[in-house]
């Protein structure tokens, strides 16, 4: 063989071999991936906590959810730049582009060898996207909350009559605007 029939043989042994050397790292990335998906499950979880917590009105809750949702979330950034610097490494190990990310990566890789390690993607996929609709779940009811709160409050705050009122420094004040829902008459 020669010319430009040899040279693509040539590219492609050596695409082979270069997915061949990939396969000991299969197993690094499938494991990176497994952690990842457990620690999203761990956020899922004060998620879900929250919301229970918003349902009861829960206020005292919040902050405990809160710290073990920082932990968790240092720990997806930490795994995420773990992953980021594993791909990068092996894409400059075999001359792939430095900016290949993992979908480039199961790309590059035979089917055989791409099986696990997409199925683990896919799933860790699924479980950010239902982390972030449950989120979504969180603020909408934290929204829908805050606007009957609001709107308790608005429907007091009108001028008072003729009448003695409490400030909001607990002095008395005549014909004040107030909320009348807030500020009892003394």
């Amino acid at each position: 063989m020669a010319g430009p029939q040899a040279e693509s043989h040539a590219m492609s042994q050596g695409a082979r071999m270069s997915v061949r050397t990939l396969a000991p790292t299969i197993p690094t990335l499938c494991r990176l991936l497994d952690r990842e998906e457990a620690a999203c499950q761990a956020l899922l979880e004060t998620v879900l906590e929250e919301r229970a917590a918003i349902r009861n009105l829960a206020v005292t809750e919040f902050h405990p959810i809160n710290c073990k949702r920082l932990v968790v979330l240092e720990s997806l950034q930490a795994l995420a730049q773990e992953r980021e610097a594993l791909v990068r490494h092996i894409a400059l190990q075999h001359a792939l582009d430095p900016t290949t990310t993992i979908h480039g990566l199961i790309d590059v890789l035979a089917v055989p060898e791409s099986i696990g390690l997409r199925e683990r993607y896919d799933s860790f996929v699924s479980i950010v996207k239902m982390v972030r609709a449950e989120i979504k779940r969180n603020v909408a009811l934290i929204e829908g909350i805050r606007g009957v709160l609001d709107q308790a409050l608005s429907a007091g705050a009108a001028i008072a009559p003729e009448g003695d009122v409490y400030n909001g420094d607990g002095q008395h004040s005549q014909g004040a605007t107030t909320n009348l829902l807030i500020h009892q008459q003394g």
